[in-house]
């Protein structure tokens, strides 16, 4: 088992750095000269040349780009994120701060999508090609099928602007937390139902399955007992897959709710070509996602005794 965690943390080092990679490179993919981008951004339009070269020198603009992406990711390696051209604010303070926010919105909408997608795909692969199954995977194709902004759009206008009983963006008590964890949880509860009616209709065709019936074991305790447990190993992978991508921000749901996540900060930078706060959430949440995913390979190892991670 320690083997395979140092294997997996030995290939998340290099996700690591590949994302580095990348995130570096977007500022000089960019359209323009960097320096002149970064120094509109801090001065506004009217720019001298002797302004937009001060800005390069500063910035370290006037090396070699490798030596740049090295002294970059020397900072990186320290914790330093840098500062944000636009407000000079610390930007992994910045990420840190706006986290909570982050994960509030992620737990309640992971919460949402496993209490709905869980007790509904068991149902769907029970009752198999029943009514209650067909109408069960008809809601999830049209979970799946509705984009994340439309839902968020639908609900405010329903529940903001014609019911007046939620609130329709902002950060503060649960009553805030509701539409975009709800927006978030469906969505994704349409594909986890899918997967867990799936994972379970794999298993009750198993022949344990099938002598525990013949034994005379009643139905519950065969579903909850025995078939659940197994079923909801790839349940549990998927969750964690989506857990990272909560974590990372939903950048769509966070800018339609104004919720003061990482999404939204995300595309705030992107709007106000603040660089180097885009690098700094780009790589955070390609950070997360990697850490998350670690952690999910190791839950699965002590889930399942069945995968041998090591040679014998």
């Amino acid at each position: 088992m320690l083997k395979y965690i140092l294997k997996r943390m030995f290939f998340v080092f290099f996700v690591v750095i590949g994302v580095t990679l990348v995130t570096f490179s977007t500022m000089h993919f960019a359209p323009g000269d960097p320096a002149e981008v970064i120094a509109v951004a801090r001065y506004g339009e009217d720019l001298t040349q002797e302004q937009i070269d001060w800005v390069r020198v500063t910035e370290g603009f006037d090396s070699p780009v490798y030596i740049q992406y090295l002294k970059w990711l020397e900072h990186v390696l320290h914790l330093d994120l840098g500062r944000s051209v636009v407000t000079s604010h610390d930007i992994l303070e910045e990420i840190t701060t706006r986290l909570p926010a982050t994960i509030k919105l992620a737990a309640a909408s992971l919460l949402i999508s496993l209490c709905i997608s869980i007790p509904v795909g068991i149902i769907s692969a029970v009752r198999k090609n029943t009514v209650i199954d067909h109408l069960c995977m008809a809601g999830a194709l049209l979970g799946v099928s509705i984009p994340n902004f439309w839902l968020g759009l639908l609900l405010i206008w329903l529940c903001a602007l014609t019911l007046h009983i939620l609130p329709s963006y902002g950060y503060g008590g649960i009553e805030h937390l509701v539409l975009p964890s709800v927006t978030l949880g469906t969505s994704m509860a349409a594909i986890t139902t899918r997967l867990t009616r799936s994972s379970m209709l794999d298993v009750l065709s198993q022949e344990y399955i099938v002598t525990a019936r013949a034994k005379g074991l009643d139905e519950k305790t065969i579903i909850f007992k025995h078939a659940l447990k197994n079923a909801m190993l790839p349940i549990i992978t998927f969750a964690g897959l989506q857990l990272g991508f909560l974590l990372g921000g939903s950048v769509i749901v966070e800018t339609i709710f104004a919720w003061p996540g990482i999404g939204k900060l995300l595309v705030d930078s992107i709007y106000a070509r603040d660089f180097a706060m885009v690098q700094g959430c780009v790589l955070f949440i390609a950070v997360i996602f990697a850490l998350t995913n670690l952690a999910v390979d190791i839950m699965y190892a002590f889930l399942d005794p069945r995968i041998r991670y090591e040679k014998s």
